[in-house]
């Protein structure tokens, strides 16, 4: 299932990758770190504009899952979400860490969706939530988006050595054959 979501985004390239983020931000259970990484290793666009494209898209969609939390209220997010624990987490988080707790899943793979709707719940300061998330959150998807794009250029560097390696060494021992049999054959004659 994660993979036709995966491929329903990638087929709309950037706007999917927004798409992504946005979604991933409240409902989506495909981060979109994956489709982040295609388009970076792809060379779509510069690895720090797909991280920015993901970032805004990721905010937004964090912004109305924190609308959900604060108006809904625990009610609808359980209805939209029942048992998810990382929403009992998230709300763990803020009340031992405050603003850390956004720095804290902001940057790691935790569910954003479980810090956007528990901030909600929280009433936690939504200018506050909003502007710690972003840089939070562009930070950790340019590490991706780089990271991806440089080991997807070294594999393929990698790749494009090993092939000519083989199609060298291949015409080197065919050659080597060749003349090994017409040597045979010519000390025959």
């Amino acid at each position: 299932m994660l993979d036709n979501i995966k491929e329903f985004f990638k087929q709309y390239g950037t706007t999917g990758l927004f798409f992504n983020a946005f979604f991933d931000g409240f409902i989506l259970p495909l981060p979109p770190d994956f489709l982040l990484s295609t388009l970076a290793i792809q060379n779509t666009l510069h690895p720090t504009t797909l991280a920015m494209i993901c970032s805004l898209g990721s905010v937004i969609g964090g912004c109305i899952g924190y609308c959900v939390g604060r108006f809904g209220g625990r009610k609808i997010v359980d209805k939209i979400f029942p048992k998810l624990i990382f929403i009992d987490k998230a709300e763990i988080l803020f009340k031992k860490f405050g603003v850390w707790a956004i720095v804290i899943d902001a940057f790691t793979p935790i569910p954003y969706k479980a810090l956007t709707l528990g901030s909600g719940l929280m009433k936690f300061n939504p200018i506050l939530f909003a502007s710690v998330s972003f840089p939070v959150r562009s930070i950790r998807y340019i590490l991706v988006a780089h990271t991806a794009n440089f080991i997807g250029e070294q594999l393929r560097l990698e790749f494009e050595r090993t092939v000519l390696l083989i199609a060298i060494s291949l015409v080197l021992i065919i050659s080597l054959g060749f003349f090994i049999k017409n040597k045979l054959v010519n000390n025959r004659v």
